[in-house]
């Protein structure tokens, strides 16, 4: 089940909208939107709960008026017993996935302005759901990712079923017992093992009986023979009546009379080769600097500068966090760049104080920095200027920085909005 958390006074017109699209994807009974509809005199909190018992993911609607009231201190989110806070942290405690839909330019919220139990929400891919004109596109997305999270919610009909079930036991009750046959594929599969069983005993015995003849019948081999013959040493030939007199156990094994001997030289021992001395190869260094960093996020807007898309794509890694288009590879990110080059072809940007927080890992890092960008189109002469927060996640594998990670909060001249690359 597809549960649909909002608050009424904030985005109910699109909560229905959206509503009425889940339904016709995956079915009237699998969608569910009315928390707040609970009977009188019923534990709230326990009904919310035995709701979410049967649901597969959460749908967050979050608009400007999400929170509830105004100021810190007077926020409905901020009251525990408040329905949108109650729905929310259920799931986030039983572990359903909670998607946050952003309605047009709301921005996503953080951490510290949300309640001790809702932090998580902070830190889970959100969506943007455009109202107007591209709500249908936004809202594919949406049903293109419930897909990848949860099956197909529409079981077929047990009634259909049962007539299935019915229609062959009227089949089987009507057509008279056929008999048995012998299935004349299971008795060649049969056949065939039998036949390879027979061959593979008569394998067996000629190697073994065979190999036993034949080693009776072929005399051993002489270890003389087989014994690699050892160097000669150039050295001169003695005769045997040169040579001292053998002893009584030499005698018998003394070449004959006038054979000539040689002095043999031992077979030397091969001496094993010293160790190598060269150095094992240095690891890659995986300490993220600030100064690298410094010079990494520089670089990367000099290549913006440039419009060099080659560049560009190496500081990313083979899957981002790409904005608040969730999880892409390279090829989108070439696209959302090209399509940001044709809006606009001149492009300058000024970088601010960079601040780098190193993640519990030495090698991944979170940069915070600001911008102030100016672009322009001088053939259509329409020109934009601006400041936009980063956040930035970077890792070090191999000894190069790699973008995992990349927000952007997009602040034109007036009035301040958030949007994704596009100014």
């Amino acid at each position: 089940m597809i549960a649909i958390s909002y608050r009424r006074e904030d985005s109910t017109p699109v909560a229905g909208r959206l509503h009425d699209r889940l339904e016709a994807d995956f079915g009237k009974k699998n969608v569910f939107m009315d928390f707040d509809s609970i009977p009188y005199g019923v534990d709230f909190r326990e009904q919310i709960k035995q709701t979410l018992e049967r649901a597969r993911v959460v749908i967050a609607i979050i608009g400007p008026n999400w929170f509830g009231g105004r100021g810190k201190g007077n926020r409905r989110i901020d009251d525990p017993a408040d329905f949108v806070r109650l729905e929310i942290a259920t799931a986030l405690q039983r572990g359903i996935p909670v998607i946050p839909v952003l309605l047009d330019d709301t921005p996503m919220p953080q951490v510290e302005s949300l309640p001790a139990d809702l932090h998580a929400l902070a830190f889970r891919n959100a969506l943007m759901l455009n109202t107007g004109v591209d709500f249908h596109h936004h809202a594919d997305r949406l049903i293109s990712g419930i897909r990848e999270l949860v099956t197909d919610a529409t079981p077929a009909p047990p009634k259909e079923i049962a007539v299935l079930d019915v229609k062959a036991a009227e089949t089987s009750a009507s057509s008279p017992p056929e008999k048995p046959r012998i299935d004349r594929r299971k008795t060649i599969i049969l056949l065939s093992a039998a036949a390879l069983l027979i061959v593979g005993f008569a394998v067996v015995d000629w190697y073994v009986f065979g190999r036993a003849t034949r080693t009776q019948k072929n005399p051993p081999v002489s270890l003389a023979i087989a014994t690699p013959v050892p160097m000669i040493a150039e050295t001169p030939v003695a005769t045997a009546a040169a040579s001292a007199p053998a002893t009584a156990s030499e005698a018998s094994t003394a070449t004959p009379p006038g054979t000539a001997l040689a002095a043999v030289t031992p077979w030397p021992t091969p001496i094993p080769p010293p160790p190598s001395l060269a150095p094992l190869p240095t690891p890659f260094n995986t300490v993220i600097t600030v100064d690298e960093v410094r010079a990494f996020v520089l670089e990367h807007y000099r290549a913006t500068e440039r419009k060099d898309i080659e560049s560009m794509l190496a500081h990313y890694d083979d899957l981002v966090d790409f904005h608040a288009d969730g999880r892409r590879d390279k090829a989108f990110i070439r696209s959302d760049f090209m399509t940001y080059f044709q809006r606009w072809p001149v492009a300058s940007f000024t970088v601010g104080d960079i601040r780098v927080v190193h993640a519990t890992t030495q090698n991944t890092v979170t940069a915070y920095f600001g911008i102030r960008f100016q672009v322009s189109d001088p053939a259509a002469r329409r020109s934009k200027q601006g400041r936009a927060n980063e956040e930035w996640t970077i890792s070090k594998s191999f000894g190069a920085l790699k973008i995992i990670s990349e927000k952007e909060t997009v602040h034109g001249d007036t009035p301040s909005y958030r949007r994704s690359r596009r100014y």
